[in-house]
């Protein structure tokens, strides 16, 4: 029992902020060499020309194998935000992005948890955050978004919450579900028009560069290569009905999973008081977003996983959820690594190593939200 006694201790310690700081920032710093120095990051080649082709511009959803190898998929809003990165030399750039990625989670997360929680909040992150920086994608950062956006529409920072909203949203469409922390508010009208005017905005910035013709013409690209992906199913609760023979197009189920949400905060709205449920109901969201995306991914375990840490965090402890935390976690943050060996992953199908565990962490959620108040036993209110 010392030993995670020393280790309980060092999570409490502050000075355990530092370190897993330095963590982080290097971490970003490792995956920018191994990526960026003796590899190709395809992710952050087509963001980067995402930019230059906007300001030239050029088609942004026409594949340009001299560029980079997949389409970019993102808004035209998102290419222009990228310009930070994409004005630096390419590493430099690479390095800039996945440390904002990897520090959007670290400070996200401190800004949502009690002191004597965050640090082992990050440490349990940190895999996840890894795998999506080796990748070079947006994950973390959609990630600590949402949680930002929650964080805000709690402490009453209506802007910064419908800022938040508006930039998950133009970078991937399903963090408009974190507009969902706005409606148990008693000025819920005001947030959501905030937030609409705050998307409306985001939406029109291109036009500080382009046409308003050109930039109607990227958005009539961009839907068409949207309808066509919407009908590529990746690791999602879609994929499982598809893999059971059941061919069904991903928006009903979607539907369902959307009306499930808000369901269960309406039938809460009156405790929301309790933060223990809004933590809840947080980690809940997270896992939606990536279990109901029709091109969900491995790369994409960080939004799960973040949401997944959180609602454990925030539970009374029991069995029963500590053994689903760490067969998830077990399953979704580490067997893919490369440490985990081929032969396990060969026993290991990608439905069992992402969306079945997934699934069933959804559903525990939710019947811990089903839980009436009065059954809770309360946690302490962060300052």
């Amino acid at each position: 029992m010392r030993p995670l006694k020393q280790v309980a201790a060092f999570f409490r310690d502050p000075r355990s902020q530092r370190w897993l700081l330095v963590a982080y920032v290097s971490a970003a710093l490792i995956v920018t060499i191994q990526r960026g120095v003796f590899a190709f990051p395809n992710d952050y080649a087509i963001f980067r020309a995402s930019f230059w082709n906007l300001i030239a511009g050029r088609d942004l959803y026409v594949l340009r194998l001299d560029q980079a190898h997949d389409y970019f998929k993102y808004s035209p809003t998102f290419a222009l935000l990228f310009a930070p990165f994409a004005v630096l030399p390419f590493v430099v750039g690479l390095f800039c992005w996945n440390v904002v990625n990897a520090l959007a989670v670290f400070f996200a997360l401190r800004l949502l948890l009690p002191r004597d929680q965050v640090g082992l909040a990050q440490t349990l992150a940190f895999l996840p955050t890894l795998r999506s920086m080796q990748s070079a994608q947006s994950n973390a950062l959609v990630a600590a978004l949402i949680i930002f956006a929650f964080v805000s529409f709690e402490r009453g920072w209506l802007w910064r919450g419908a800022i938040a909203v508006a930039v998950g949203a133009v970078t991937k469409i399903f963090p408009l579900a974190a507009l969902s922390f706005a409606l148990p508010r008693a000025d819920r009208l005001r947030a959501i028009l905030i937030s609409v005017l705050a998307m409306l905005l985001l939406v029109a910035l291109p036009l500080v560069v382009v046409s308003p013709s050109a930039l109607a013409a990227q958005y009539r690209s961009w839907s068409a290569l949207e309808k066509v992906d919407a009908t590529l199913l990746g690791s999602s609760v879609m994929g499982l009905f598809r893999d059971a023979g059941l061919a069904w197009p991903a928006w009903p189920i979607q539907l369902i999973g959307c009306a499930v949400v808000l369901a269960v905060l309406i039938a809460r709205m009156g405790d929301w008081s309790d933060r223990e449920l809004r933590l809840q109901f947080l980690g809940f969201v997270l896992v939606f977003c990536v279990l109901f995306n029709h091109r969900a991914e491995r790369q994409s375990a960080v939004i799960a996983i973040c949401g997944m840490v959180i609602w454990y965090l925030a539970s009374p402890r029991s069995g029963w959820r500590t053994a689903v935390f760490v067969i998830v976690y077990a399953l979704v943050g580490i067997s893919g690594a490369d440490l985990v060996p081929h032969a396990i992953k060969r026993l290991l199908v990608h439905q069992i190593r992402f969306p079945i565990p997934l699934t069933i962490l959804w559903l525990a959620m939710l019947s811990d939200l089903s839980v009436p108040r009065s059954a809770r036993r309360p946690i302490a209110e962060t300052a």
